[in-house]
C-alpha cells in the first residue's frame, strides 16, 4: 500500500458514504433553493401588481392617502 493512499482512506469525506452524502446534500439544497426562488418570484410579482394598482388609482385620485 502506498504511504499516501492509507491516510486518504482514513478520511471519511473521501469514502463512498461521504461522497454519496455530499451529493444528497447538494441535491436537497438545489431543490430547496428552487422552491424558495419560485415563491420569491410569485411574491415579487404580486407586490409589483399591488404597487402598480396603487400608483394607477393614485393618479386618478381614488386613493386618498397617496
Amino acid at each position: 500500500m502506498e504511504p499516501v493512499v492509507a491516510p486518504i482512506q482514513l478520511i471519511p469525506e473521501f469514502g463512498v458514504p461521504g461522497i454519496l452524502s455530499t451529493l444528497v446534500i447538494i441535491v436537497v439544497a438545489l431543490l430547496v433553493a428552487r422552491v424558495l426562488l419560485n415563491v420569491a418570484v410569485k411574491v415579487a410579482i404580486a407586490a409589483a401588481i399591488v404597487v402598480g394598482l396603487l400608483w394607477f388609482f393614485g393618479l386618478l385620485r381614488f386613493v386618498p392617502f397617496i
